[in-house]
């Protein structure tokens, strides 16, 4: 077997936090714009937020990769503590709205305290998070807003869950429909496009071969998108697990059923136009 290549060091100017499954890693840039992106559960909240100080000061900016309680849970904390918010539309959009399901805190069962969002970002534009600017790419499939951030000087690619540990993330086809496969996999093309130096995922350790890394995640996807009623598997992470079969239960838990959700069927036949 050959040797695994070492993981390419990261700038000095960004600090990186892998948490222990499930929570989600977070990245820290302190700077001029002390900026994080995500923020853990709602129950590491105190933790996230004396972390932040701690490293960089006062947080001016969070941004969410997307919605999962796992990701938003210590934004309410930070938010009161002076950060705007930052998340990627149509999530950004629904939040504002607070329409019921956001987050999928129910579906998840984490509980993500109320929050706003200050800032609604879309495919392409730029922000400035420390001392450097960082291009938002819009990556559905994951979720519907989900977003990866891309630092074109440096060659870093923030991934959210659109890909970890070598696996496509979870794709939910029971809440966001069957084409959510093909997005999923429309949007890992786009990113290993970028050919990046550096991934930077929100679960699992940095991929030492991001080449690789996108390689597997495309087979998987691909699978997923061609035999989606004999895609069933469990990936690598446990967090990873494609359920297409059984779309009620948390993929993260074996035994444990998610309560039926009848709003979510009330919302979809809703006519044109009318807010739920």
């Amino acid at each position: 077997m050959s040797p695994q290549p070492p993981t390419p060091a990261l700038p000095f100017w960004l600090t990186w936090w892998q948490r222990p499954f499930p929570g989600a890693n977070t990245f820290l840039l302190p700077g001029r714009r002390p900026a994080l992106v995500d923020t853990g559960f709602v129950g590491h909240a105190d933790e996230t937020a004396a972390w932040a100080r701690a490293h960089a000061g006062n947080i001016d900016l969070v941004v969410n990769t997307h919605w999962h309680a796992d990701h938003g849970g210590g934004n309410a904390l930070l938010q009161v503590q002076g950060a705007a918010i930052a998340a990627g539309i149509p999530e950004a959009d629904a939040i504002t709205r607070r329409d019921h399901g956001c987050c999928a805190a129910e579906y998840l069962d984490q509980p993500v305290a109320p929050y706003t969002v200050d800032l609604a970002l879309d495919d392409g534009q730029v922000l400035r998070l420390g001392d450097t600017d960082w291009e938002v790419i819009r990556t559905p499939g994951h979720t519907p807003g989900h977003l990866a951030l891309w630092q074109p000087g440096e060659r870093l690619l923030v991934v959210g869950d659109a890909l970890s540990d070598y696996d496509v993330g979870w794709v939910n086809r029971a809440l966001d429909g069957p084409d959510a496969s093909g997005t999923a996999l429309a949007s890992l093309k786009r990113m290993a496009d970028l050919d990046p130096r550096l991934i930077l995922p929100s679960h699992g350790p940095i991929p030492a071969d991001p080449a690789a890394a996108f390689a597997a995640a495309l087979r998987r996807a691909q699978r997923l998108v061609d035999d989606p009623a004999g895609a069933v598997w469990y990936g690598r992470p446990p967090h990873l697990r494609v359920r297409p079969d059984d779309p009620r239960r948390h993929p993260g838990r074996r035994s444990r059923a998610v309560p039926p959700r009848p709003c979510l069927a009330d919302r979809r036949s809703l006519p044109p136009g009318r807010d739920p």
